[in-house]
């Protein structure tokens, strides 16, 4: 293998040069940094990176024990845990002991040497003494899952006493015969609450407890197919009600009896078994999470019970229509999605959806023809619109459904000011929450060398714009480079193509400064804000890659396709970041001055339709758990799921956990302070038709334009204010 000497040699620098190069220290120029490291690439050397952290004295290496990777809740509590670690230089190391104490015993004496930050385990052992008179790490940093042995101090877990309640009020509902419980030994604490609840709780019925080791699971799952008949099973996991799956086919006549198992949470559906679900992969993230934030903190504690899930969908639930409803929205990713499940709800409810799928504009055209609107049964309607559109069109939503009213209830009170409410009144339902996000080219702004030039060039550090004077410093970086790493990368992408789009853009921009829109009973800008706002946007659009398109689509495209380093959009246009093949060198970050725009749209039931039952029983669909999920995995973004800590949604977009503290610094200023509203989207369009034209000058005048747009406005503002 070479060695430093061989890669100084190569490069023709000195052995400190190549040193602090690959230690990341020392003020190296961006032309020797290259040469070090093509020299390096050329010699096939590799930096071990913990060998790094070994020299400087402190390691990142969390120890990691399962009983198995093939029980599917520790494979995905391993894989979200992983992803935490690796996000935060943090390596895991895992072991796993198949239940087998005498195992486990052999793995700690192996990890004595390995000097780990941290343990986490899912013993088999009776005693966490085991642990800690062998490994010479504080016993806080030990951390016990599940399995609350003799002396832990640290014990992490589920609530598997109320997933025996919960269980036991569903099989009330759904089951009368004989049942049978499928469970590991006793002496692990989870499978002993979990047993004890469940027999608590179903103290008048018949049941049969079948308990099994690890290595026996399938033999005991043929005793149980082959003893007895039972209606219903429980397992504690999914691996044992696959195991009896597989019982019933080869060793059994009799039908399938109803299986219900604990499961982590995951995009799976079965019509062999019911899922009751923990969602292992958030507990691993926090539990990584939560170990690395208090690495050097003397008094802490990990302990914790989390909540369980619980079951997604609910069987016998849907009313049945001989109907058809017509729904008024615009192309965008929540309705491609709704589109691929919306065959769940027909064949669930005998009602047929038609979707009239329009453009943005469409859409309010429909909306301000009288008789237009009334064609529909449900309209998406833009939230730019929902406080001036909204009385006129959507007949009030409280007290048509019970489960309407919770969710409704359920939501905190800033997305109801902005998605729900007029006036204190409920008139529609949040259907695609968004927000603007900045996301940008992680593996560029990491990049050594890139960071190297950039300081040469402006004396200061590549770090993620939180000003919009910073953001286009970094775009004017980007145009004006031609070394390798950013050849033919532009700094940013934007839009031109509409005014509504122009608008949003500038508004950014405007908020960023502190700017307001309404201010007393008049609409108008702050003359030296919007300036200084316009100057920006035009520097920015004067250096981006501008794309002649009318729609956040095409942006984003040229940003997945590597020609931008950054883009800001709304995270609902976002979606398709994270099927793309760069989504791992992705990173997100709240737009510059931290005031984003909010965006999206909500669903209401027309004041028009005849199908008020069908309409309802709609809404109350699309917001179950169940077709949330499905309807988010697919890239739309339901209020259930943004405000959820769910890991399947969160592992595919990983911006929401971000945009769920962010969104509460969000603006949208559709009502004066006396409650009066605004027509947002034509005061926004006025907005737009100037700075649009602004944008395209050679000689820009932007105390004149900001003076246009208050003119306009102010000569418009009878109409943008008063509804008739």
């Amino acid at each position: 293998m070479a060695t430093i000497l061989d890669i100084a040699k190569e490069a023709g620098v000195s052995h400190g040069t190549v040193s602090n190069v690959l230690n990341g220290k020392g003020n190296v120029s961006s032309k020797k940094m290259e040469l070090v490291l093509k020299a390096a690439e050329k010699l096939g050397y590799n930096l071990n990176n913990n060998a790094k952290l070994l020299r400087s004295g402190k390691s990142q290496t969390i120890i990691m024990i399962l009983p198995s990777l093939g029980l599917e809740e520790y494979s995905i509590f391993y894989e979200n845990a992983l992803k935490e670690a690796s996000s935060r230089d943090y390596q895991i190391r895992l072991y796993c002991t198949y239940d087998n104490p005498i195992k486990e015993k052999q793995i700690i004496k192996e990890i004595i040497k390995e000097r780990p930050a941290s343990i986490i385990t899912v013993s088999a052992l009776d005693d966490a003494n085991e642990y800690y008179d062998h490994i010479p790490i504080s016993k806080s940093d030990i951390i016990f899952i599940n399995r609350n042995i003799a002396n832990v101090q640290e014990f992490i877990t589920f609530d598997f006493n109320q997933a025996g309640i919960d269980i036991v009020t569903f099989i009330d509902q759904h089951t009368t015969g004989k049942i049978a419980l499928f469970t590991g030994k006793d002496n692990f604490s989870n499978e002993h609450d979990f047993t004890n609840s469940l027999l608590e709780h179903l103290d008048n019925r018949d049941v049969t407890v079948y308990q099994s080791t690890l290595s026996h699971e399938y033999e005991n799952a043929f005793k149980i197919v082959l003893e007895s008949s039972f209606d219903c099973i429980i397992a504690t996991n999914v691996s044992k009600a696959q195991l009896l799956v597989k019982a019933f086919h080869y060793g059994s006549n009799q039908n399938l009896p109803k299986i219900i198992t604990l499961g982590p949470l995951k995009n799976m559906y079965s019509n062999e078994m019911m899922y009751y679900f923990q969602d292992f992969g958030y507990l691993g993230e926090r539990v990584v999470k939560n170990i690395i934030q208090t690495i050097n903190l003397k008094d802490k504690s990990h302990s914790n019970i989390y909540p369980n899930y619980g079951f997604l969908m609910k069987p016998d639930r849907y009313k049945s229509f001989q109907s058809e409803i017509t729904i008024l929205t615009i192309d965008s990713p929540a309705t491609h999605a709704l589109k691929k499940v919306i065959t769940h709800f027909e064949k669930n409810t005998n009602c047929i959806v038609h979707l009239d799928i329009k453009s943005y504009n469409e859409v309010f055209q429909i909306i301000e023809d009288d008789e237009k609107w009334k064609n529909y049964d449900i309209i998406r309607l833009d939230i730019a619109g929902y406080s001036w559109y909204g009385q006129k069109i959507y007949r009030p939503l409280q007290g048509l459904e019970v489960e309407i009213d919770a969710f409704i209830e359920a939501l905190p009170y800033f997305l109801k000011d902005a998605y729900v409410n007029i006036n204190d009144t409920a008139y529609a339902a949040p259907f695609d929450i968004s927000i603007q996000m900045l996301f940008y080219r992680k593996d560029i702004f990491d990049n050594d060398i890139v960071k190297r030039k950039y300081f040469e060039e402006t004396k200061s550090e590549l770090k993620i714009p939180t000003t919009f004077e910073k953001y286009n410093e970094i775009i004017t970086f980007f145009n004006e480079s031609d070394f390798d790493q950013v050849k033919e990368l532009t700094g940013a992408s934007m839009i031109s193509g509409n005014i509504e789009t122009i608008a949003a853009e500038y508004l950014l921009r405007y908020y960023s400064l502190k700017g307001d829109l309404l201010t007393g009973t008049d609409i108008q800008l702050d003359q030296e804000i919007a300036i200084y706002a316009m100057k920006l946007l035009y520097d920015n659009y004067r250096n981006s890659l501008v794309i002649d398109s009318n729609w956040w689509g095409e942006e984003v495209q040229a940003f997945i396709d590597g020609k931008s380093a950054m883009v800001i959009g709304f995270m609902n246009h976002l979606s398709v970041v994270s099927q793309s093949n760069i989504k791992d060198s992705i990173g997100i970050a709240d737009v510059p001055g931290n005031t984003p725009l909010l965006g999206g749209g909500i669903l209401g039931i027309t004041k028009s339709t005849k199908k008020v039952e069908a309409s309802i029983e709609f809404l109350t669909w699309l917001n179950s758990p169940e077709i949330s999920e499905q309807i988010n995995l697919l890239g739309g973004n339901t209020a259930s799921y943004f405000l959820s800590n769910n890991s399947v949604v969160r592992t595919m977009y990983p911006w929401l956990a971000k945009a769920k503290k962010t969104i509460m610094n969000g603006k949208r200023e559709t009502v004066f302070e006396n409650g009066q509203c605004i027509d947002l989207k034509h005061t926004e369009e006025i907005i737009g038709k100037h700075i649009l034209k602004l944008l395209t000058e050679e000689q820009p005048q932007f105390e004149k334009c900001v003076e246009n747009i208050n003119e306009e406005l102010k000569e418009k503002q009878e109409i943008l204010t008063v509804q008739v």
